[in-house]
């Protein structure tokens, strides 16, 4: 995930926090404001669904792959 948000601090615009708020509903929106990187993203998708860290490395690679960040 290359591309920043218009606050340069996240990297989600608002159209990807809504796409990521539907793969992954147990993400809140203050969950998606405080992601920075793509590392706490794959944290964060491991706390709230319980996931080994490959596993979930894997889900958001895979939902990445055709989106242009």
């Amino acid at each position: 995930m290359n591309i920043i948000s218009k606050r340069s601090d996240h990297i989600f615009d608002g159209r990807h926090m809504r796409e990521v708020q539907a793969k992954w509903n147990r993400l809140s929106m203050s969950d998606l404001v405080q992601i920075k990187t793509k590392a706490e993203l794959i944290a964060r998708v491991e706390e709230r669904y319980g996931l080994p860290h490959d596993v979930a490395v894997q889900d958001i690679e895979i939902w990445a792959s055709d989106r242009r960040f």
